[in-house]
């Protein structure tokens, strides 16, 4: 099949997208052409819209992407052919840097964000047609749908979050926050067999914390956390906590939660960024390790696309609503909405 252009979505500025018909290039022997079927929006994507993203404009946003296999390069490494049912990974891993080498391709030196000939810079899987490289492509089972399989992008980025603390069956941790990667979070934590405590002050976000498999939810902002983790620890505290969102107020309310050798997870960005106080002997003399993660690898990307499509994990709740492509202005009204989790935009059949 021949496709020599494709329709995308360009953030020309803070609200203002385009959906604009560029030329694609041809193919060469190490890509692959796929056709999209779905792709989720973004908080990244949405503080592009909101005009909160420090980077530049124009940009070609979509990161979060299924799709079915159109064409195949010649040499490209592939599990997938024609026709396939396939999740994406659109991110750079060049296999030769110091940080590919090193197992950290979330860090691939080479990463030029995306870009295409000629066109803005960004992942562009807000379109009909993307061209990746063979290695960005995972072949997924053809029973799961789009719309779910659209989300092994933030899936594989938690499964990275919650695999760093050293955690054991029994243990308990606290997550802050639960929009959709907070909830993920509790799902793949109660795959590990621990007690998940969740802080949210939104009360329909805690209901929705409780289906998905919470064991308890407070609300924050009404000071009962500390007492809640005294009551189930015994007064010794987690043994980790994973901030997905709360701003430096929910990092310095982490802290004092933490039993001796526990980790801080800081899997979200803050926005706008704030300076957190920190106690430096608080950390050293209970040896807490505070770390970061960001992105996914090709490994936690591999074990998403496992999950997603043994049935493993179900995604379907967090997908809030779906808006056909190419309505992107609508669909992103409603992703910024705070009674969405996942906002997906579907593309037409191949």
């Amino acid at each position: 099949m021949q496709i020599d252009k494709t329709r995308t979505t360009v953030f020309t500025g803070p609200g203002s997208l385009e959906v604009r018909e560029i030329e694609l290039p041809a193919l060469t022997p190490s890509q692959v052409l796929v056709k999209t079927q779905a792709c989720g929006l973004c908080t990244w994507e949405q503080r592009f819209y909101k005009g909160t993203e420090p980077e530049s404009y124009p940009f070609r946003g979509g990161h979060e992407v299924s799709g079915v296999v159109v064409e195949v390069g010649s040499e490209a490494v592939c599990e997938a052919s024609a026709s396939d049912r396939v999740s994406l990974a659109i991110k750079t891993r060049c296999g030769s840097c110091y940080y590919c080498r090193r197992g950290m391709d979330n860090f691939c030196a080479n990463d030029d964000g995306g870009h295409l000939p000629d066109q803005p810079w960004g992942p562009g899987g807000l379109s009909d047609y993307v061209i990746v490289e063979g290695y960005q492509v995972y072949k997924a089972s053809p029973e799961r749908s789009f719309t779910e399989l659209a989300l092994a992008e933030p899936v594989a980025c938690v499964i990275r979050s919650v695999c760093v603390p050293p955690l054991a069956f029994g243990d308990t941790v606290v997550v802050q926050g639960v929009g959709v990667m907070g909830l993920l979070h509790v799902l793949l934590l109660k795959h590990q067999g621990l007690q998940v405590i969740v802080a949210e002050p939104d009360e329909e976000r805690r209901r929705q914390a409780l289906s998905s498999g919470a064991d308890l939810v407070c609300d924050p902002l009404n000071g009962d956390l500390k007492e809640a983790v005294g009551e189930i620890t015994a007064d010794r505290g987690v043994n980790a906590v994973f901030f997905t969102a709360g701003g430096e107020r929910a990092i310095q309310q982490a802290l004092p939660l933490l039993d001796k050798g526990a980790w801080l997870c800081l899997y979200g960005s803050v926005h706008p960024n704030e300076p957190v106080e920190v106690d430096p002997n608080f950390i050293h003399y209970n040896e807490l390790v505070v770390t970061g993660t960001f992105s996914h690898t090709k490994s936690s990307f591999r074990r998403a696309v496992a999950m997603l499509s043994q049935g493993q994990l179900d995604t379907a709740p967090f997908i809030s609503e779906q808006v056909p492509f190419p309505d992107v202005t609508r669909g992103f009204e409603r992703a910024i909405s705070s009674d969405t989790y996942r906002v997906v935009m579907t593309f037409d059949e191949a």
